[in-house]
């Protein structure tokens, strides 16, 4: 029966020497909205933390992420840009994808280092992001098209 006990507080980085059934680990989580606050602090603390050591490729690359984020919100928007507007977004386009690729990569191998609990759970952060990014991708198109079917003249011809 003890192998089925859980530490349900060693989540929280909280330590406790009485053990919970797994059923019951459940139950005992922080809300989800204090969960999610709670860990944005966390790391939001420890991101500005100079104890905490992080690589110079992996700063290159976020780094590199922003530049040519706003690169490509500049070229969308500053209306000298405007005749060379789409070659520029495709290769925006291109370096952005580029930049995501690296500053994913860089980080995976960390994957490796972690117990099988915490590699299995930041895998599925991981899932749930890009599904949420796809779902944001999706909603957003839809979005547009609806603004502009009700924004577009009467009078453009339709095939």
């Amino acid at each position: 029966m003890s192998e089925d006990k859980v530490d349900s507080n060693s989540e929280a980085g909280q330590s406790s020497d009485k053990g919970i059934d797994a059923s019951q680990a459940v139950f005992k989580r922080r809300p989800l909205l204090r969960a999610c606050i709670d860990s944005f602090n966390y790391v939001n603390s420890i991101s500005q933390d100079e104890a905490v050591k992080v690589r110079d490729s992996d700063r290159a690359t976020s780094i590199w992420l922003m530049i040519v984020s706003i690169v490509t919100v500049g070229a969308m928007v500053i209306p000298p840009l405007a005749p060379y507007r789409m070659p520029l977004l495709l290769v925006c386009d291109i370096l952005i994808g580029t930049s995501i690729f690296f500053y994913i990569g860089n980080r995976f191998g960390i994957l490796g280092t972690f117990n099988p609990r915490q590699a299995l759970l930041s895998w599925q952060l991981m899932m749930g992001a890009t599904f949420f990014g796809i779902f944001l991708t999706i909603n957003l198109a839809l979005l547009l098209g609806i603004v502009v079917v009700l924004t577009a003249p009467p009078d453009i011809p339709t095939l």
